[in-house]
């Protein structure tokens, strides 16, 4: 399934690619050259498509699976989907990049993917898992989607508007720290 999980997240990444072609149809091509808009873009246009396309087919395909029946199993399949996202998209940028980019994209992306899709994974495994009532099913499906989708967007505001990659670690790594805190909460929950 983790195998499977990688080739739907390539998916995940053509579909966002798809939606940012009629986005560009429509006429809103991209970012833009001011702060504004491309704070505008990176958080009402990247974060919401990007985790999206990889919630909607780990949603489903994988949420809906035999397998996954365990809330870290949100975990471990978002990141499998988040790293196949993050090797299409890699593989699509590639052409339109220098070397040193390409580098840094491959050894970044994959985790920076992993790490903000580990949010709604880890919602969804709370809400298909172990939330009984509709209403908290559904928060813990939206908010951490919400969260991921805003994560994102903060991270490319800040390498691209801010020019502050180092801002973009710090959040990376502070998104990273809570992943992991969370991770051992729900496997000792589990355990007791």
């Amino acid at each position: 399934m983790l195998i499977f999980g990688f080739f739907l997240g390539g998916i995940a990444a053509a579909l966002a690619t798809g939606v940012y072609d009629m986005i560009a149809q429509f006429g809103y091509p991209g970012p833009g050259d001011g702060p504004v808009g491309q704070l505008a873009y990176f958080f009402g246009v990247v974060g919401p498509v990007e985790e999206g396309a990889k919630f909607a087919v780990a949603w489903a395909v994988l949420f809906r699976s035999r397998w996954f029946d365990e809330p870290i199993d949100g975990l471990v399949y978002a990141a499998a989907v988040a790293i196949g996202f993050a090797s299409l998209e890699n593989a699509l940028y590639a052409p339109h990049v220098n070397w040193p980019s390409q580098l840094a994209r491959a050894t970044t992306t994959p985790l920076t993917h992993s790490v903000f899709s580990a949010l709604w994974g880890f919602g969804s495994g709370r809400a298909l898992l172990v939330e009984k009532r509709p209403i908290r099913r559904a928060l813990w499906l939206a908010l951490p989607l919400a969260a991921a989708a805003a994560a994102h967007g903060a991270y490319d505001a800040a390498v691209v508007t801010l020019a502050k990659p180092w801002v973009a670690s710090l959040l990376v790594l502070a998104v990273w720290a809570f992943v992991i805190d969370y991770a051992r909460r729900v496997v000792k929950q589990r355990a007791d």
